[in-house]
Parts: C-alpha cells; structure tokens; sequence
C-alpha cells in the first residue's frame, strides 16, 4: 500500500503564519496540556531512593511505570522525586526481580483529574 511515504516526499502546500484563523488556532493549542502515556497497562515497580547522606539505607517506595523504552521509564508516584536523584527501580519479572538505575531528568504533578486528585507526580527517569 502506499503509506509508506517518507514526510519529505509529502506536500502540505504552503503556510501563511499570518492568517488570524492560524493564529487563534495556535493561540488556543498553547494552553494545551498534553499527558500522553504508553498505553501498556501500569506495572506496579518500588523505588528505592538514598535519603540524603545516609545512603546505607534506602527508602523503598510503591510507584507505577507507566512507560518504558530502551532510554527512558516514565514513573508515577505519590511523592515527587527531585530533578538529578538517582534512582533504583525494581520491577517483578518472571518469578524475581528486575533493577534498573536511572536518573530523573523530568518530574512534575499529573495534569489528569485523577492524577490532580490522588496527588499523583510523573517522574522521567533516563538509564544510567
């Protein structure tokens, strides 16, 4: 079939930045506030963090990844997680335990009414 066409072979015509009709279209996109999430279901994981200069014992908390790729796991929790924490994340897996270290990058409150409502942060982890 033919979708298999590359963006640059497709013509969109011309834009005019100018038109009013874009510009109160990009004016409403603005206040947009986008929450995409992989649409595999949450796996529930528990995350361990170092509390501050007593890193020989741990605090291990309940969290959900939400989405996972080979760089980067999107954590939802209940607490927030500072920007630059390095984090352990152990997720069940076949009968044991997998680990994963990573850091967080990104980290804000859920923009979703149910996020909003059960006090619910998303955390942006990258591999180390």
């Amino acid at each position: 079939m033919g979708h298999d066409k590359s963006r640059s072979s497709v013509s969109i015509g011309a834009v005019d930045w100018n038109d009013p009709h874009l510009g109160s279209l990009l004016e409403k996109a603005d206040s947009w506030r986008l929450d995409n999430r992989s649409n595999l279901p949450p796996q529930e994981v528990q995350v361990q963090l170092s509390t501050g200069w007593v890193t020989t014992n741990p605090v291990s908390k309940p969290a959900l990844m939400v989405a996972k790729n080979d760089e980067v796991m999107v954590l939802v929790t209940r607490f927030p997680i500072p920007h630059g924490e390095h984090v352990r994340v152990d997720s069940p897996q076949d009968g044991g335990v997998r680990i994963a270290w990573g850091k967080v990058f990104e980290g804000r409150e859920g923009h979703r009414a149910e996020d909003r409502e059960n006090g619910l942060f998303l955390n942006w982890l990258r591999f180390d």
